[in-house]
């Protein structure tokens, strides 16, 4: 753990009643290593399977959810960090968010065990329904519907009034909960305040409805032309500090014969320099052809490296390469 660290996230939010995507054909054959949650409560080991098979036995929740594991896995093994030496882990309950629908973690096995690199986490509606709360303002998304539709509904009436006297700033979040009720919930509260008051709950909050605040709770006749819902939010959450010293260790290499021959092996997408020019000679003829050579090498988005063999220098002090930097 450290007190300051950078992070990348991605907040995708998506229907909760539709948590299809897209593109999940793409990457549907796609095999991940997956650690779950009966897996670390039985004992049994990392399962390599195709997201689509994990989707249909109900080991990840949904193709968004398989959508951004896929993802999360191909920019990690184009950065650098081995197939081998990677696994997704699911949270078990008891460290799950209360919130949470599911929540894997991209783990990276290093000379300190596994450690998470990427956390994707299916929040639900949680975010929107805390901002919605403390902001006292409506976050919801519309889609219209193709053909309208006329259904009965409960609807409850509230005193405006004596609602916002009583709730404030949060009025707006407040009333946004009641409309947001199900039909079965407000034929409950509608029992209750008969003799007592309502608590509704929003989140972690409680909030204390009296019947001197609602003016009626009655079925109604609605034509809908638009459907209105809060969006559930998937995030996937990089951890750059972790990612880079994952990168760095498993990229570090020493040669099998020799311990103090050692090297990075980075892959070229993240690799400062691309290529190195290295003539075997210091003759002087062929620095125009090393120049030339290296100005296309640049022209072509190819980051170089000139550097001149120390053995062949004329004198006692090291010879530099371009980036200012001693060969050898």
């Amino acid at each position: 753990r450290v007190r300051e660290f950078c992070q990348a996230e991605i907040e995708h939010f998506l229907d909760p009643n539709d948590k299809s995507h897209p593109k999940f054909k793409l990457i549907k054959d796609m095999k991940l290593a997956l650690y779950t949650a009966d897996a670390q409560t039985g004992g049994t080991p990392i399962m390599h399977t195709s997201i689509a098979d994990a989707l249909e036995k109900g080991l990840i929740q949904s193709e968004t959810m398989g959508y951004f594991l896929a993802r999360i896995n191909l920019y990690l093994t184009a950065v650098g960090i081995p197939a081998d030496k990677l696994r997704f882990r699911q949270h078990m309950d008891n460290e799950m968010a209360h919130y949470a629908c599911d929540c894997w973690d991209a783990e990276c096995k290093t000379s300190y065990g596994w450690v998470e690199i990427v956390g994707c986490a299916d929040r639900s509606c949680f975010d929107l329904n805390a901002h919605a709360l403390a902001t006292s303002t409506k976050l919801i998304a519309q889609q219209k519907l193709e053909t309208p539709v006329t259904r009965e509904v409960l609807e409850v009436s509230l005193k405006k009034a004596v609602f916002g006297k009583a709730f404030k700033k949060q009025s707006g979040a407040v009333t946004a909960a009641i409309h947001a009720l199900s039909d079965e919930e407000k034929e409950k509260m509608k029992v209750v305040l008969a003799s007592d008051s309502y608590k509704l709950k929003i989140e972690d909050d409680s909030f204390e409805i009296t019947a001197d605040m609602v003016v009626g709770i009655a079925k109604v006749t609605k034509t809908e032309h638009v459907r209105e819902y809060v969006p559930s939010v998937i995030e996937p959450s990089f951890g750059i500090g972790r990612i880079l010293y994952c990168i760095l260790e498993t990229n570090f290499k020493v040669r099998e014969s020799d311990e103090k021959r050692t090297w990075l092996d980075l892959p070229p997408l993240i690799a400062p320099t691309k290529c190195s020019v290295l003539p075997l000679s210091n003759n002087p003829v062929f620095v125009p052809f090393i120049e030339r050579l290296s100005a296309d090498l640049r022209k072509l988005g190819s980051p170089t490296r000139w550097m001149t063999p120390a053995g062949l220098s004329d004198d006692a002090t090291p010879v530099l390469t371009r980036s200012g930097f001693p060969s050898g």
